[in-house]
């Protein structure tokens, strides 16, 4: 029967779904399952079955609606699948045989609404059970938004897991174990150690089930509930009116509160198809197909053995981009030796990676003595030979090209011969850093970019740009992507021959744009709030001010080197003056103990003439997107960038282009931009 297949065992049906990989709720699936109850029912009517228990396969019972189906399909499509889900899952709750899911693994998504229909939920201690649509820019639409609440209520201040319930769960696009799902109410049991699970739900079903009971939730609060989560909801999308999933969502779950469970669900079906159907809601799901293909290791790539990674050595440990990567390769378990050219900088290089872990501890997911411990346990050397024993040694200093050559010459003299060398370079590739390895006797193929972002250690940067040479070996590639993937990051391989490789060199391009509007006449507060306030989370004169006008600066630098500027760019003159940003109290603007002041007073003279012309805020977002989406394109013909979705995924995770808004190439394609 397709993905389900039925035994029946001492009055208990076991369905077991198995589509092979993850199992998802397709069409297909939505078909067996139907085909499964209505044959239960026939058997139920002439020989009575205890229950049914719902498992899956060695992945869980599932992780969520079949995406690629909801992506592609046309309204028509989409809506005749919910209608028959909603058919489906009303055919399991109201079956005359109790249905209970069991898990072993992860239960997400439209998995998770299917197991709510059922009578009971248990699971292993392994397991995993949630809501993560949120995050791709839709919300549960199979009836989650209402059975979820009638389960284990709205909100929850006295529950162990600081309040959250069903609109935590739901409106933040949480995963809980099932640890702390159980306090909930959002599974029922919890398999014993040593027990197994088909013998837990047999036994479930047959002695917890008929007298099974959940206390009924208090839903009458909920009008008064919306008021006081919109603030939150605003703050996460940095005020703007999108994303509207969020917004929808807590309409559908508080006023589908006051409704009966079918008229919510039809409330939530109604506005679901609104939401996904939006650009926003297909632009959250090609994100997440994407995310999805390129924390995989590519087939060429998968089957090669990736050179091993235990020891990671980070060069400019002392800097605020080395000691941010020395912090995430810790915590991912990697031994790490840190480097420090000028010993006089030895002492407080330990400090500035224990500021990474404040955020850690503040949210008690560390304690400061294990912090303590685990900054303690780096090795600091002020010798290049220091990290001769390392696997990996990733160089993070200044964006300078000498001070880079002699660490690249002298770390070949010493560095074992099957290392992988790295650099952090915003703008030069593996090509360029490679030729000053090989002056000091090292194979240019083991040098691969891994650029990170800033502030690295910040979970919304998590794009690392794998840039690769024609040389680099597959084992070499394989083992940088699996050390990416474990340190959280996620990786997009690139290939060399742009400076600035993708997001920087198209970042460039914004700058340029940017500056030109500036001089124009447009005011610079008005540029950065225009594009604070659509596409991204920081102006571009605030992102140059916060990631170092020096680090800007040596981009363009970079870039003049094989295509001279028509104009110096601001961001050089503003460097040639010392003015790197935040860390020196003025960039763009003013700062004072990290807080943004006033616009440089010399900055209009640093610009020469400056026209009166001021621009619209919809002629800043054009001209400032076009000129990214114009750069990427240019990459992605050139052969840098793999694909219009790997660009746009990397422009989110880099820089913060709004999700909502699918990246560059997306957002290009709803302007009707060629």
């Amino acid at each position: 029967m397709g993905s389900c297949s039925t035994r029946i065992e001492q009055g208990i049906a076991f369905v077991t779904f198995d589509q092979g990989g993850m199992n998802t709720l397709s069409r297909g699936a939505i078909e067996d399952l139907e085909q499964v109850v209505t044959e239960l029912t026939a058997h139920h009517a002439r020989e009575p079955l205890l229950g049914v228990v719902l498992q899956g396969n060695r992945y869980g019972l599932g992780a969520g609606a079949n995406i690629g189906e909801l992506l592609q399909g046309s309204t028509a499509d989409l809506t005749a699948m919910i209608d028959r889900g909603h058919e489906v899952l009303y055919a399991i709750e109201e079956s005359p045989v109790p249905w209970v899911a069991a898990v072993d693994g992860v239960c997400l998504g439209g998995i998770y609404e299917l197991a709510l229909a059922c009578r009971g939920i248990v699971a292993t201690s392994r397991s995993s059970v949630g809501f993560p649509e949120i995050r791709l820019n839709i919300f549960p639409g199979l009836g989650g938004t209402q059975r979820l609440p009638r389960r284990c209520g709205l909100v929850n201040a006295e529950d162990p897991i600081k309040g959250d319930a069903a609109l935590s769960v739901i409106l933040q696009g949480k995963t809980l174990s099932v640890g702390k799902a159980a306090p909930l109410r959002m599974i029922d049991a919890i398999v014993p150690e040593g027990e197994t699970l088909e013998s837990f739900a047999a036994r479930f079903v047959r002695d917890d089930l008929p007298t099974l009971a959940r206390p009924t939730p208090d839903l009458s609060m909920a009008a008064d509930v919306a008021p006081l989560l919109l603030p939150s909801i605003q703050k996460a999308t940095q005020g703007r009116e999108n994303p509207r999933a969020p917004y929808v969502a807590l309409e559908v779950i508080t006023q589908g509160a006051a409704m009966s469970l079918k008229d919510g669900i039809k409330l939530e079906r109604d506005r679901f198809l609104e939401v996904a159907d939006s650009a926003e809601g297909k632009a959250g799901m090609r994100f997440f197909f994407t995310q999805q293909r390129v924390n995989k290791l590519p087939r060429a790539l998968a089957e090669v053995s990736a050179r091993p990674i235990r020891s990671v050595g980070v060069d400019g440990f002392d800097g605020y981009m080395g000691s941010a990567i020395a912090f995430l390769a810790r915590r991912a378990g990697y031994e790490v030796v840190g480097h420090v050219p000028v010993p006089e900088l030895v002492a407080g290089a330990p400090g500035r990676m224990r500021q990474k872990y404040d955020i850690l501890i503040k949210r008690g997911r560390i304690t400061a003595e294990d912090a303590d411990r685990e900054v303690a346990s780096v090795q600091v050397v002020t010798e290049v030979a220091g990290l001769a024993g390392c696997d990996l040694v990733i160089e993070a200093r200044k964006e300078d090209p000498e001070a880079k050559a002699s660490f690249y010459r002298e770390l070949a003299g010493v560095l074992q011969s099957d290392a992988i060398v790295s650099s952090n370079s915003s703008s030069m590739g593996p090509g360029f850093l490679g030729a000053y390895f090989a002056e000091g006797g090292g194979d240019p193929a083991r040098l691969v970019n891994l650029h990170f972002f800033s502030p690295a250690e910040h979970p919304l940067r998590a794009l690392v740009e794998v840039v690769r040479t024609e040389a680099t070996k597959p084992e070499t590639l394989a083992a940088l992507h699996g050390f990416v993937r474990k340190i959280g990051k996620v990786p997009v391989v690139l290939a060399d021959g742009s400076p600035g490789f993708l997001v920087n060199a198209a970042l460039a391009e914004y700058f340029r744009e940017a500056e030109t509007l500036y001089r124009e006449g447009t005011p610079l507060e008005t540029i950065d709030a225009v594009m604070r306030g659509v596409v991204y989370p920081m102006g571009p004169f605030e992102v140059a001010d916060s990631a170092g006008i020096d680090v800007a600066a040596g981009m363009f630098d970079t870039i003049a080197a094989t295509e001279k500027p028509t104009e110096l760019p601001l961001v050089c003159l503003l460097r040639d003056r010392g003015r790197f940003g935040v860390k020196s109290d003025g960039g763009f603007y003013d700062y004072a103990g990290g807080k943004k002041g006033a616009p440089y007073a010399d900055l209009a003279t640093l610009a020469g003439s400056r026209g009166t012309s001021v621009a619209t805020p919809e002629q800043i977002v054009e001209r400032c997107n076009r000129a990214v989406w114009t750069k990427a394109r240019a990459l992605l013909d050139a052969g840098i960038v793999a694909s219009k979705e790997e660009a746009d995924l990397a422009f989110v995770y880099a820089i913060g282009f709004a999700m909502h808004l699918g990246g560059p190439f997306f957002y290009a394609e709803q302007q009707g931009w060629s």
